[in-house]
């Protein structure tokens, strides 16, 4: 604790004296206090000043009767009129995911026929397996070979 809090009301107490919200034993403290403190007696006065002036100012500001409805579906009525909401999209909903559907299959059938693809094999050149640039000698892909069938033993 501050010195502050030891020797005045906190906040927290100065605003439920003002509004009237303390306890018996607790007002009774703080009105013990408030009799010697100038200081807090400024701090409650304020207070009171500032709960009075927003009092009056909104009894003077009235809300327009159409701003309830919307004041309603952002608050109350939310989890209601977000299933209006995916209700009435549910025919977009639906559509657009079989669109991404669509275009996920026709990717991958595009993809596996690109990744399936025969790899042609470049024929030998017949300069002794160099090309004309001489950069690097050709590779040939060969299909594997079947294994030799076994032979019988001779007598």
């Amino acid at each position: 604790m501050s010195a502050r809090e030891d020797v005045h009301l906190s906040d927290e107490q100065l605003d439920d004296y003002a509004d009237g919200s303390l306890d018996v034993s607790s007002r009774t403290r703080a009105e013990q206090h408030l009799a010697a403190c100038a200081e807090c007696r400024s701090a409650v006065e304020e207070t009171r000043a500032v709960v009075s002036w927003a009092r009056r100012e909104r009894a003077m500001v009235t809300a327009p009767s159409e701003l309830w409805p919307l004041v309603a579906s952002s608050t109350i009525h939310l989890a209601a009129m977000r299933r209006q909401v995916l209700a009435s999209m549910r025919g977009v909903l639906l559509a657009g995911a079989i669109a991404l559907a669509a275009a996920t299959a026709v990717v991958t059938w595009k993809v596996a026929r690109w990744s399936s693809a025969p790899v042609v094999a470049e024929p030998m050149p017949p300069s002794g397996g160099v090309h004309r640039s001489g950069s690097h000698p050709a590779r040939v892909l060969e299909a594997p070979r079947a294994p030799a069938p076994p032979r019988a033993p001779e007598p």
